[in-house]
């Protein structure tokens, strides 16, 4: 009987913590979605699904399905399972996947004729990067994804063949040292050091 009745009681400290938490859910998501202009938001989770980590995944994707709303995807994708022994590259494997699911044509950029005065294009979607306890796997993720919007609006304004496969040397030389450099910025506000993965 004891037994049971502190199950019931941690079943109803779960469930307060969970509506209290989900308010919070709800009014981060909805302030996300108004930079939007009330589009799309994508919800990338870079948790472990094992271990300490997985509660918080779960959890997320419990805040995600109560939410229930059309204008939020969510991907996981295990950085540490994916990435594991330095290979970083591996996030290929997350941007083909957007890629395949048209996230990144169908996101738009926000492009602006000057001359004319004229938005010739509008960003209508945002990513957003869930982690946990460090700043370097978002920057890596990040990164990539930058690195690939960054291709497809090259391209689109004629400075990058539609043939090519990517930036030039040069080009992404300028890329990774620019990112590398804000990572290392924001990482020494959170955490007093440079990034750990800033070399993608």
């Amino acid at each position: 009987m004891q037994a049971s009745t502190n199950l019931l009681r941690e079943e109803k400290e779960k469930n307060i913590y969970f509506n209290e938490s989900h308010d919070a859910f709800v009014k981060h998501i909805e302030s996300e979605l108004l930079t939007t202009k009330g589009n799309q938001l994508i919800l990338i989770s870079l948790v472990d699904e094992w271990g300490k980590e997985n509660i918080l995944n779960d959890t997320f994707f419990e805040h995600i399905t109560k939410y229930n709303s059309p204008q939020l995807s969510y991907i996981t994708f295990d950085f540490h399972e994916y990435c594991k022994g330095l290979q970083f590259g591996n996030v290929l494997t997350l941007l083909q996947l957007l890629d395949k699911n048209n996230i990144f044509r169908e996101m738009h950029f926000c492009w602006i004729n000057t001359e004319k005065n004229i938005v010739l294009s509008d960003q209508t979607s945002l990513f957003r990067i869930n982690c946990v306890d460090c700043l370097d796997r978002t920057n890596v993720v990040q990164a990539a994804i930058a690195k690939t919007i960054l291709e497809i609006m090259l391209k689109k304004i004629s400075l990058l063949d539609l043939d090519e496969g990517g930036l030039n040397d040069h080009a992404r030389n300028i890329f990774q040292t620019m990112w590398a450099d804000n990572g290392d910025a924001i990482s020494r506000q959170y955490a007093g050091t440079d990034a750990m993965k800033n070399n993608l």
